[in-house]
């Protein structure tokens, strides 16, 4: 008996360093639950995962956000992970997901049968939040129904810089999508970028909108063989819409310009080089597309005619 305790002592301190790393696990796991509780009221919360992660598991979430932003979440399965060291991280995964927003008269919403999403936060400011949805399903509040082997939201909160001549950005969202489709369009890949400019921080919509905020757009579309144009434009809030005014440069004009009035797209080679087209209209679509810089000699121009015709866009 006696030649078993240097064997027991030597265990002593392992066993005294697992109790304290188990009380410092327990307080990391009711500051998550916390955390749960106040962005899922009502839930019953309980987390696990000692000793390597806090990990919850949700069923039949739904959340929703009244006011001038209105969003809705509903999610069959939830599963939501955090680093015992990482307060400010949240990572989780869903099964069968439905997000929906609407804002400024416009309604969009996308579903998938699963997806990731990483939240991190610096104290109370949205540091970083992305979302990943593989065979995703929705309609963007104008034009018809899409659908994307892969959409991609990535959401950001900018500390603003010191004013300038422009309104300093105070938001970012980056898009990306590939396999995207718009109602019978060809598969394309989509990349957008979309800055929030404003006087503060993006807390209140209609402040913001009061105050002279704006969005500074950029979308490109893509295929195989190239970029198939690149629209960059501002969006500014009116009474119950936005006002969209920018240019598209493209290689496909009338492809972009059937896309927009909502024709079928006629025959057509892409062009050599790309014209830039002006466009102004107001979202949600309450009257017509106003699209010009159409070349008149637009049928003699170049074409590069060993390379695909142009896509149908929608």
């Amino acid at each position: 008996m006696t030649r078993r305790w240097p064997l027991l002592l030597s265990l002593l301190p392992l066993a005294l360093g697992l109790a304290v790393y188990g009380m410092f696990w327990r307080g990391w796991a009711a500051d998550f639950e916390t955390t749960l509780a106040r962005w899922f009221p009502g839930e019953a919360i309980a987390v696990g995962g000692f000793p390597y992660r806090l990990e919850a598991e949700l069923t039949d979430v739904k959340r929703e956000h009244s006011g001038n932003v209105q969003l809705g979440l509903a999610v069959q399965q939830l599963r939501l992970n955090r680093g015992p060291w990482r307060p400010e991280l949240t990572v989780m995964q869903g099964r069968n997901i439905m997000l929906a927003a609407s804002f400024a008269g416009l309604s969009q919403r996308v579903t998938a049968a699963a997806g990731t999403a990483s939240l991190k936060r610096d104290g109370d400011r949205l540091a970083r939040l992305s979302i990943v949805l593989p065979a995703a399903r929705g309609n963007a509040g104008i034009g018809p129904d899409f659908a994307a082997e892969t959409l991609e939201l990535h959401a950001r909160e900018i500390p603003a810089a010191p004013a300038g001549p422009a309104l300093p950005v105070q938001g970012q969202l980056v898009i990306g999508a590939t396999g995207f489709r718009l109602g019978q369009g060809a598969a394309i890949s989509l990349a957008g970028d979309i800055a929030a400019r404003g006087r503060a921080r993006l807390t209140d919509a209609a402040r913001w909108a009061d105050e002279g905020g704006s969005l500074d757009a950029v979308l490109t579309g893509t295929d195989a063989t190239g970029e198939l144009f690149r629209l960059e434009a501002t969006l500014v809030p009116l009474q119950g819409g936005l006002r969209l005014a920018g240019t598209i440069t493209t290689v496909c004009p009338l492809a972009v310009q059937a896309a927009l009035n909502s024709t079928a797209a006629p025959a057509e080679q892409r062009l050599r080089a790309p014209v830039r087209l002006a466009l102004e209209t107001a979202l949600p679509a309450g009257g017509p597309v106003a699209l010009s810089g159409i070349p008149a000699d637009l049928a003699t121009r170049s074409r590069r005619g060993q390379l695909p015709a142009c896509p149908a866009l929608r």
